[in-house]
């Protein structure tokens, strides 16, 4: 095996369960204007406009919310065996299956807490319709206009008992560690993390588990980015006018910088839409630490009067 462990080149989807499966792709696909790929078992495939892939967001029925699986795309086959060998190294591997609609076969492996996660190489691109193909050839089609056109997978926050164990399984994969939060002093306790493996803020992110909450699940949220703040203004209005809740209003966050908002689908899973995150391209940036008290997820809290500091 060589030295270098990135191995991962991207987010490519996640999977969601939902006791209400209609409603919640009725959700997805009239609110947030994600386009319905295709259609398997329980299971329905979405992707955003703006992406390649066959789709992004796997909506399964089940009896309950939460995460089904998260899809990570190799940087290449031989990374992808690489990556297999690392991880069954570590005693997370679950073993291969044959693949799924719009990838070829997988490894399937575990988070530390049991996080259902597969890496694959080889995807099938979306098809677009003649009537669908953008005149910017570098995008996959035009936007539609559906909903409010969210453009592309962002991110997914995970809930995990032990953030610094979860943090250093990522970061063996060759993920960065971008920004992270502790508690106060003297405790210091890690409680959140942001990893990257591209030059995104983060692709995953991780939260201590908040005690006395039986109604979340393994999943804390799933993230579509949308291109600027207006965009995401938008996306309250149309929230809101469909009838649907929004958990959190618009506001910026201090970790990672994005304007945002959070809304809670059919299913009772949390959705978070997203704009204006920087880009961080040195590959020793990071991890910026942050502190509880300063209240890292609102920038405008009266709480939050000190700035995150680079650790040596």
């Amino acid at each position: 095996m060589s030295k270098r462990n990135h191995f991962i080149s991207q987010l490519a989807h996640v999977e969601i369960y939902t006791p209400h499966l209609e409603e919640t792709v009725k959700f997805y696909t009239n609110t947030i204007g994600l386009q319905e790929s295709d259609r398997k078992g329980n299971s329905v495939y979405l992707r955003a406009w703006g992406e390649f892939f066959h789709h992004s967001l796997k909506i399964t029925e089940g009896p309950d919310k939460g995460l089904g699986h998260i899809g990570w795309r190799a940087e290449s086959e031989e990374d992808l065996l690489e990556a297999v060998e690392l991880i069954e190294g570590l005693g997370y591997g679950e073993g291969w299956i044959e693949g799924d609609l719009g990838h070829g076969r997988a490894f399937q492996f575990r988070s530390p807490d049991g996080h259902l996660e597969e890496i694959f190489w080889d995807v099938e691109l979306a098809v677009i319709p003649e009537e669908l193909k953008s005149r910017w050839r570098s995008r996959p089609q035009r936007n539609p206009g559906n909903g409010f056109s969210a453009r592309r997978l962002d991110h997914v926050t995970l809930w995990t008992s032990d953030v610094a164990r979860h943090r250093k399984f990522y970061q063996q994969l060759g993920f960065k560690h971008n920004e992270a939060i502790l508690l106060d002093e003297p405790s210091n306790q890690e409680v959140g993390g942001l990893l990257a493996v591209s030059s995104l803020s983060h692709e995953v992110a991780l939260f201590s588990l908040p005690p006395n909450h039986p109604n979340e699940s393994n999943l804390n949220h799933v993230c579509y980015a949308v291109e600027n703040r207006e965009e995401v203004l938008d996306a309250a209005d149309f929230i809101k006018e469909h009838g649907y809740t929004l958990e959190m209003k618009p506001s910026k966050h201090a970790v990672g910088e994005a304007f945002y908002l959070y809304a809670l689908d059919p299913g009772g899973n949390r959705l978070e839409i997203y704009a204006g995150s920087p880009l961080y391209f040195a590959p020793d940036y990071g991890p910026v630490t942050w502190r509880v008290s300063e209240n890292p997820n609102d920038a405008w809290s009266e709480s939050n009067i000190l700035v995150g500091e680079q650790k040596d």
